[in-house]
């Protein structure tokens, strides 16, 4: 088994670091990450309250407004050349407070629980299919599959 960790590790170094993937694998793991814990969290605060969420004074502050923050933050980072796996972490999670609540910036309307809320599922399953072809590429896959089945032999 260390072995074939190891050879796994081969491959990831091979085909992520030296091939400079690892900001773009990052921004990936936080995308999916953000995405699946921003879902759950909203699903269990709408069972346990039938809403929930952060208000101040009265006023629903939506995710999407943590997003926009985030990927601010990635620019200001990002034009000066600070931080990138920072930035990448962050990249990945404000694009996916954002696609999460996508229909509503689309709608201009609170539709997160409506039909319409599924046009921002559409936008995150489109992103992260470009995610996963763009930023994890083939290489890896093809890499790690080969250590693999090379692994049974």
């Amino acid at each position: 088994m260390s072995r074939l960790l190891r050879r796994l590790g081969r491959a990831y170094r091979e085909e992520i670091v030296e091939k400079q993937g690892e900001a773009r694998l990052l921004s990936a793991i936080a995308f999916f990450a953000t995405f699946l814990v921003v879902r759950i969290v909203t699903h269990l605060l709408k069972a346990e309250s039938g809403g929930g969420g952060l208000e101040i004074g009265g006023l629903h502050i939506h995710h999407v407004v943590f997003g926009i923050v985030l990927l601010l933050v990635f620019g200001v980072l990002d034009v000066n050349g600070l931080l990138p796996r920072a930035r990448a972490a962050l990249f990945g999670m404000g694009s996916a407070l954002v696609l999460d609540e996508f229909a509503l910036v689309l709608n201009l309307a609170d539709v997160y629980w409506a039909p319409q809320g599924r046009e921002s599922i559409d936008a995150v399953i489109i992103f992260a299919s470009v995610l996963w072809l763009a930023f994890l590429g083939r290489g890896l896959l093809i890499a790690a599959g080969d250590e693999l089945t090379s692994a049974r032999s």
